[in-house]
């Protein structure tokens, strides 16, 4: 029943989805599922992605963005964070899956489509399977738009990952699915534990599903706070933010410790005190201690984030 009302919500059929515990389950069971040992992971990126791929015997490769990220305690200056595509293509020469989020965790950074285009076209060329991350594409702009499910359906080298538990909240339910080519979704449920879903996971997601009042409303808090924020955390001196695409901001502070600034971690921690909690980003490969994320939330806790952020910088 489940599979039934996510294929109506996704426009896809049932064969084309498989349901999991959560959308890193599915990540871990992938590389196992169909052999995968040569990774291409651009970076930074969901740490799972790496250890799923090592834990199925494989070798990892990363691919750097653009520019060239400081990674010193001494000094971080701003930097060009997209996704460097020629670089990519280049890269999955020799590699047989590429791991990639649109958005992107944890820049909040999307993929323009016909980059998203190209790279799919390119991977088939190369018999490389791409395992498309999209489990923040419900908060971006144009998630219709932007989806990339219905190239998914029809090939074999693509691999769809959504989760229920970000945009409906769920996070400990855990609900997660795969959308692919029927052929994909068999190889995948052979390898899958039996009884991956929970009864009350499955029960209130249908529920979710049918509420389509919370899914407008939602969608349209996200985006106006999301601008909101986005804006306000610009204008601060001390900061450098990034144009979000999901329900996250990624910031860097721009002032070295030496002459008095406050770095991701001493931020994170004098927050702490404050009742306000942000996400320390430098256990993310390629980023430092300058960088943190901010979930953007309802005004009122978004207001109480800035008005610290101005005590503490």
């Amino acid at each position: 029943e489940l599979r039934k009302d996510l294929a109506g919500f996704y426009g896809v059929k049932p064969q084309n989805l498989l349901v999991d515990n959560g959308s890193v389950s599915l990540i871990y069971l992938i590389p196992r599922a169909l052999g995968l040992k040569k990774a291409l992971i651009p970076v930074p990126a969901f740490s799972e992605y790496e250890k799923a791929a090592r834990l199925a015997g494989g070798e990892v490769r990363f691919l750097k963005p653009k520019g060239n990220i400081v990674g010193t305690e001494q000094c971080s200056v701003p930097t060009d964070l997209d996704l460097d595509v020629d670089n990519l293509i280049r890269g999955l020469k020799g590699r047989d899956s590429l791991y990639l989020a649109n958005p992107n965790n944890p820049t909040s950074l999307s993929v323009d489509k016909k980059d998203i285009i190209r790279i799919i076209k390119e991977a088939k060329k190369r018999g490389v399977i791409l395992i498309l991350d999209e489990v923040f594409m419900e908060f971006s702009d144009s998630p219709r738009e932007n989806t990339m499910i219905n190239q998914a359906v029809k090939s074999e080298n693509l691999i769809i990952l959504r989760s229920m538990t970000k945009f409906f909240a769920l996070a400990g339910l855990r609900l997660g699915a795969a959308i692919a080519h029927p052929k994909v979704i068999v190889r995948l449920k052979k390898y899958q534990p039996p009884w991956p879903v929970n009864s009350l996971a499955v029960s209130a997601a249908r529920e979710f599903l049918k509420d389509k009042k919370y899914i407008r409303d939602s969608y349209k808090l996200i985006q106006q706070e999301k601008a909101f924020l986005y804006s306000e955390l610009s204008a601060f001196k001390a900061l450098e933010v990034w144009r979000p695409s999901a329900n996250f901001i990624l910031c860097q502070t721009n002032s070295p410790p030496r002459v008095g600034g406050v770095r991701g971690v001493g931020l994170r921690d004098r927050l702490a005190l404050k009742g306000i909690l942000i996400r320390d980003c430098s256990n993310f490969r390629g980023l430092d201690t300058s960088f943190f994320r901010v979930a953007v939330r309802a005004r009122k806790e978004n207001l109480k984030l800035l008005s610290s952020l101005k005590e503490v910088l």
